[in-house]
């Protein structure tokens, strides 16, 4: 027997070879049930399976009735080998060729495959690939042994059984004896006496944990019925049928051995070399199969737990193919995911086997620090196998979940011509989907952003539905859309972009439809217009209109003149044209704008295309005028009008002169401009003849002119290297300063302040500096390089300073004195000391992100070096230099710190988990200051924050309703106390209630902007969650107190309920009714509203009716009432019962004469409104300006005495007795001017007799006018020299006369006649009183709000005129008769003596 085979084998092959006919016959039966059933069993020992098909493989008609089972793709196993016909078999010892078929192989080891599968209701990919690949599966074998007598399947069915029923007994110790009995016994058996088995056999329990020990250490399996029980009955047990307890050989089994089924894609390079090693260096045995349907191999690796785990990492790690996962976390979990020192991210790559790179964080825009910005997002880039990549997503996921349970997702499978079309004619598409996920935050980047993705961000679950409704809807925008495609030339495409991208999405929410620009580097000049196909034209207009709204033309500098370097000539041109400003020239005067590459882009330029100038206008005209112009300022200074020389940029003020004095010298004597470099690195100085030398414009001939200027050129290029040769006073000092300080001093800030220092920063003391502790353009552009063509090497301790010999003395000198700044600070900071620290503080010392040492560092200027300890737990030392107070204090510091943590203590304190967020606050603000207050740590389960080193190692993990509070012992006690009030205050207003009401009434419970829900809120305080429309309804979250969760949930009740009081009516009213129902203001139909018991105020709620009438450009009878049902049906009533009564309304006239209008409508139409009211009629009078109007075009119109009435039959007869009961008897008579003046007016007294007396109205019809005369006129009265002047008014005003009408009933007309006739008889001889009175007293005439000058009228009847404010005149004037003008003299006399 081969020693290949374990013992256990060797005993079922034995027995295998041992089993009659008899015995096989009735096994097969039950060989085909194990094959059906063996996936319910996960006890079965895989192992114990796999020997019984290895055993009853030996027969060799076995599987002949079945097929290969595809021998090239089967799921056949091999220890280490890829296909089955390389895979070493066990000899068993009955038969040396064995294991020679495939076939039966491969079946055995699908078969064997089957039994380690826990759970019968899944398929490995193994399962998947058999019963794909192979023609006959595990069920269909079954099938197959049932119904066909063909013996080979009973043979392969009996030596099943044989090799299961030796395997069981070898593993578990069976008794030899009844072993041995029972072998002869059915050796000798017939098939057909399979029957008559003996009955003292005890069927085997498949199901007994004891029998069949599970291989690995998961609880127990359910147990199913077998219908294996009673056909392998005598299998197991002898003539005395009993079974004995498992030995030490099968406890060993059952504590030892485990399996572990790894699915990996397939490896296209041999593996089995890979495999075998492995099982050597792990002990382990690995089975593997091939799907290439799936590519996938599957590996089944057996062994003890620890060599099983180390051998399925090496499996992952060596036999997968390396892959690259990129996964996006927001950049606020950057600092979790790396971990304190990047442990934790160190941790993950060690544990998984991979290679983790994570991007470095964009810089967010602006926000509030308490909260996280989602749309940061940073890329994790994982490299690694297959598992470990998966392993490191979930790790890297977890921590994600930590710190926030919302995410974003950039849809970069989005194509960007559907993100104009995903937002709309006005952002009209992006709002409805907006509406549809309230919760979530979409952003679509600018149509010029083409680096950005459409993100979107939120809670998980929601974020997965918005993208997959996005993409949904961006698949049919695109497929319901058309595409053009218009050629453009390049140079108008920033015309449809516009200034920041403006113009094309101007153009983008006129039309919704999608215009796509290539990028300027593209070569492209297509334009890709994609939307609706009504739209396009619009869209492709729009486009063509901004492209073609400005003219362009270009201008080639290269090409102007014929000149061997054409480009180098360019760039001198630009460089002298930008320092004159002539093209700013150019666009002035003629309205264009240019673009002319800068003198720093033209000196860097490569090729002729980057020195271009482009001209933009709005009229061709203008541009071919300016490039005329343009062309000619190139032509007129050709390539040798330029030259050049590079001279050491400390020497440029030498050839300048101060001011720039010696430049204007040259440019004055011979028209030569000096152009020096602005900066302090560049070398060249640019020459140029402007072209206004007399010696050269007397040359006749061109190559003549053009000698001289060469001429003129060189000469000026020799004088500049002259000066420079014979000057002495710029010199080179080299000083020595140590490299350290030199890295300081070369900064740019540094530099620029040790020339100010030194006086040398202004151009005409304009130093260089060389560094040569400093590498090649490492320090700021301002100081210069290292080494330069001319240049001598500098030592590493060196510092060149080149420049005036005045400058440069002052520089060195400040060089000195920073040398000995900086030695006199090493010296004093040179003191040490250290302090040493026990491990598990040392984080604590750090602080997070290194803030407490950098703190430490800024206020003591102490350098701090930390070191670990050298073996786990031994303390760590910190180390200090800097001065010796210095360092003495933050040795105190320290120890203090170290002391005050010793009374570290810990506590757990349990909360509900589902108010750890309150807890925690937005951005942990709540938590942040209980730690700050009571200087504790407070630890979440689902902590946003890293745990520090001693947390991670000591602490246990928290259960999810844990929360663990660390510091000193009396802080502890205080936030415990003061969590736990929190966490009663939270539990209390933690109640939760949920209910779904209708979407219709959505909008009304949020309220316009949100206000409505917010007062809900405010009042119940509560929080309150609307989900999103499903099926017509949305439900409502509402979270708080018990109380206010009651009052909101009502208050959001009563709104529906009230909506479903809503009624929405649309009545037909005439539009010549409209008017009328509408009312003055809207005051009639507000009072409809509030007599059907509504407020007309009110847009919603149960007194609200809003009562909606057609515009007047509408056109249209449909008024529309909405509101609550009662309040509405009262309006509609009230309406059609107001047209009703129109509907029956007349029109009558009556005359009355124009004249008394006026008495009839009275002041502010008070008597005309009576009547109306009164009469419910509608009063019509001619206005005076229609009469006006009428007379003045001469058309014939309706008397102007006509008043239309306007109302039902009855009341226009009733109103129309009233007016002409209105109408009175008129009279008029003439009076004196003077008797007017004095008693007539609204106000006079006279008047007022009459009216109240007799009932009569007086009014002036007509009033002589007067000379005009100021009463404040310079004249006769300024030689006056009395106080009082009298003279007789009336021989002013004895020829002028006022016109009265007086109206009234006829008896009493003749009355206030008479009155009035006798009034003027009796009035006396009307004198006018000059009084004077200084100007400073004329207020007190007047008195408060003019109460006295009024009374001094009303006593005396005299009219009384003061002078204006801004008068210079003294006279107050009296005008009436002799005694009342005394009297009013006397009165004007008292208020002055009283007004003290």
């Amino acid at each position: 027997m081969s020693d290949d085979l374990s013992p256990a084998a060797q005993f079922a092959a034995a027995a295998a070879a041992e089993a009659d006919a008899k015995a096989s016959a009735e096994a097969a039966a039950a060989a085909v049930s194990t094959v059906d059933h063996v996936s319910a069993f996960p006890s079965v020992s895989a192992s114990v399976i796999g020997v019984a098909l290895a055993t009853a493989s030996a027969a060799k008609p076995v599987f002949a009735a079945v097929p290969a089972a595809n021998a090239d793709d089967s799921v056949g196993t091999a220890v280490a080998h890829d296909n089955a016909s390389e895979r070493p078999a066990p000899a068993p010892a009955s038969s040396d060729d064995a294991l020679e078929s495939p076939s039966a192989s491969a079946v055995a080891d699908a078969v064997a495959g089957l039994s380690v599968n826990p759970d019968p209701s899944t398929s490995t990919p193994v399962d998947a690939a058999a019963a794909d690949s192979a023609p006959v599966s595990s069920s269909s074998f079954g099938s197959a042994a049932r119904h066909n007598a063909d013996d080979s399947y009973v043979s392969a069915a009996a030596a099943f059984e044989s090799a299961i029923d030796s395997a069981v007994a070898s593993t578990f110790g069976d008794s030899e004896d009844a072993y041995a009995e029972d072998v002869p016994r059915r050796a000798n058996a017939a098939p057909a006496q399979a029957a008559h088995r003996p009955k003292a056999n005890k069927p085997i329990d498949f199901a007994d944990e004891e029998l069949f020990p599970s291989l690995s250490s998961t609880a127990p399996p359910r147990v199913a019925p077998s219908a294996w029980g009673s056909k392998a009955g005598s299998v197991a047990g002898g003539s005395s049928g009993a079974v004995r307890g498992p030995q030490s050989m099968a406890d060993q089994i059952k504590l030892s051995q485990t399996t572990e089924i790894v699915d990996l894609p397939m490896m296209q390079e041999p593996i089995s070399d890979i495999a075998c090693k492995i099982m050597e260096r792990t002990k382990t045995r690995i089975e593997i199969s091939h799907n290439r349907v799936l590519n996938t191999s599957t590996y089944l690796i057996s062994g003890k737990p620890d060599n099983v785990a180390k051998a399925k990492r090496e499996v992952c790690s060596k036999l997968s193919p390396r892959i690259t996962k990129i996964v996006q976390v927001p950049a606020f979990v950057r600092a979790q995911v790396v971990g304190v020192r990047g442990k934790t991210l160190q941790k993950i790559q060690t544990q998984t086997g991979t290679s983790i790179t994570i991007t470095r964080a964009s810089a967010s825009v602006t926000k509030d620090p308490n909260e996280d910005d989602l749309f940061d997002l940073i890329d994790i880039s994982i490299i690694g196998d297959n598992m470990g990549v998966l392993s490191a997503i979930a790790q890297i996921e977890a921590i994600t979940n930590k710190r926030t349970t919302k995410r974003a997702v950039q849809l970069t499978d989005i194509p960007r011509e559907a993100y104009a079309l995903l937002v709309g004619k006005n952002g009209e598409t992006l709002n409805v989907f907006q509406l549809a996920h309230p919760q979530i935050q979409i952003r679509i980047p600018s149509p010029i952003a083409a680096d950005q993705t459409i993100c979107i961000a939120g809670e998980r679950e929601e974020v997965n539905a918005a993208a997959a409704d996005l993409r949904s809807a961006a698949h049919t925008l695109m497929e319901n859309s058309q595409v053009v495609k218009v050629s453009i030339p390049k140079r108008q495409h920033r015309f449809i972009i516009g200034e920041n991208g403006q113009t094309l999405i101007d153009i983008i929410n006129a039309t919704g439809c999608s215009v796509l620009v290539p990028p300027p580097r593209s070569p492209s000049d297509q334009v890709t217009v994609r939307g609706p196909e009504s739209s396009l034209v619009q869209t492709l207009g729009l486009v063509m209109t901004k492209a073609n709204s400005a003219i362009l033309e270009t201008v080639d500098p290269t090409t102007v003149h014929q000149y061997g370097r054409p480009l180098l000539y360019a760039q001198r041109a630009l460089q002298y044209f930008h320092d004159r400003d002539r093209f700013r020239r150019i666009e002035s005067e003629h309205g264009v704008t240019l673009r002319v590459p800068s003198a720093a882009d033209a000196a860097a330029a490569s090729a002729p295309e980057q020195v271009q100038i482009e001209l933009q206008g709005k009229d061709s005209r203008s541009v071919a005028a300016a490039r005329e112009a343009l062309v000619a300022l190139f032509g007129a200074f050709p390539p040798y009008h330029f030259n050049s020389i590079e001279v050491e940029p400390h020497l440029h003020a030498l050839l300048s002169g101060r001011d720039g004095a010696n430049a204007a010298r040259l440019q004055a004597a011979r028209s030569v401009y000096a152009l020096f470099p602005g900066d302090s690195i560049s070398r060249n100085i640019l020459v140029v003849y402007e072209g206004f030398n007399p010696d050269i414009d007397r040359v006749a001939d061109a190559a003549g002119r053009e000698r001289a200027t060469r001429e003129l050129l060189r000469k000026t290029l020799e004088e500049f290297r002259t000066t420079i040769q014979n000057d002495d006073s710029y010199v080179t000092h080299v000083a020595k300063v140590p490299a350290k300080l030199q890295q300081s001093l070369a900064k740019a800030s540094a530099l620029d302040g040790l020339l100010r220092a030194a006086g040398a920063a202004d151009a005409d003391n304009r130093v260089v500096v060389r560094f040569g502790g400093v590498l090649a353009g490492q320090n700021e552009p301002e100081s210069t390089r290292t080494t330069r063509k001319g240049d001598a090497e500098l030592d590493e301790d060196e510092v060149e300073v080149k420049g005036l010999a005045s400058a440069v003395d002052n520089v060195i000198v400040e060089l000195s004195k920073r040398v000995k700044a900086d030695e006199e600070y090493v010296r004093l900071h040179s003191f040490r000391g250290e302090v040493t620290v026990p491990q598990q503080l040392m984080p604590r010392i750090i602080g997070r992100g290194g803030e407490n040492i950098k703190r430490i560092r800024s206020e003591r200027d102490v350098a701090i070096d930390i070191a670990d300890g050298t073996s786990s737990g031994a303390p760590g030392v910190v180390k200090l230099q800097g001065t010796r107070e210095d360092v003495a204090a933050v040795i105190v510091q320290l120890e203090e710190f170290v002391e005050r943590m010793a009374d570290q203590t810990s506590e757990i304190v349990s909360v509900p988990a589902n108010i750890h967020k309150a807890l925690i606050g937005v951005g942990g603000r709540y938590v942040k200051r209980l730690e700050d207050k009571y200087a504790v740590r407070v630890q979440f389960p689902s902590s946003k924050r890293e745990a520090s080193d001693e947390e991670q190692g000591s602490a246990p993990a928290l259960n999810p309703d844990q929360i663990r509070i660390r510091g000193g012992q009396k802080g502890v006690e205080g936030a415990k106390s003061e969590l736990l009030e929190l966490a009663a205050y939270e539990v209390e207003h933690s109640h939760t209630a949920r209910f779904k009401v209708p979407a219709a009434s959505l909008p009304h419970i949020v309220g316009k902007s949100g206000t409505h829900i917010n007062e809900i809120k405010d009042e119940s305080e509560t929080k309150i969650e609307l989900g999103t429309p499903n099926n017509g309804e949305v439900e409502v979250t509402i979270v708080g107190t018990r109380a206010g969760v009651k009052l909101a949930r009502e208050a959001i009740e009563a709104v529906v309920a009230e909506q479903k009081s809503q009624i929405d009516v649309m009545l037909s009213i005439p539009v010549k009714h409209h008017r009328f129902l509408i009312g003055s203001g809207g005051n009639r139909v507000r009072e409809l509203v509030q007599q059907a018991g509504g407020n007309p105020d009110a847009m919603s709620g149960s007194d609200a009716c809003r009562v909606q009438f057609p515009r007047a450009s509408e056109n249209t009878d449909d008024v529309r009432l909405k509101g609550d049902r009662a309040i509405v049906e009262a309006v509609r009533k009230s309406i059609e019962e107001l047209v009703a009564e129109r509907e029956r309304m007349t029109t009558t006239t009556v005359q009355i004469p124009v004249s008394q209008h006026a008495f009839i409508i009275g002041r502010g139409g008070s008597q005309l409104k009576q009547l109306q009211d009164t009469h419910s009629v509608e009063i019509h009078f001619r206005s005076k300006s229609s009469r006006v109007q009428t007379d003045a075009t001469g058309d014939r119109a309706e008397d102007p005495s006509t008043v239309r009435i306007t109302g039902l039959p009855e009341n226009c007869e009733s109103c129309k007795s009233a007016l002409l009961a209105l109408v009175r008897d008129e009279t008029r008579m003439a009076v004196p001017l003077a008797l007017h003046q004095r008693l007539g007016g609204r106000g006079g007294s006279l008047w007022r007799r009459v009216r109240s007396e007799f009932d009569v109205q007086v009014d002036a019809a007509h009033v002589d006018k007067i000379p005009a005369r100021r009463i404040d006129e310079k004249g006769d009265m300024d030689n006056a020299t009395e106080d009082i002047v009298y003279r007789d008014a009336e021989s002013s005003l004895s020829e002028l006369k006022a016109e009265w009408i007086l109206r009234g009933e006829k008896a009493k007309l003749s009355k206030a006649v008479d009155l009035i006739n006798n009034e003027i008889s009796k009035a006396g001889t009307t004198v006018e009183a000059h009084v004077r009175i200084e100007s400073r007293l004329h207020r007190f005439v007047i008195g408060k709000q003019g109460a006295n000058i009024a009374k001094i009228r009303d006593t005396t009847g005299c009219e009384v005129n003061v002078p204006k404010r801004d008068s210079s005149s003294q006279w107050i004037v009296i005008t009436g008769g002799r005694t009342g003008a005394d009297r009013a003299i006397e009165m004007i006399h008292e208020y002055i003596e009283e007004r003290d």
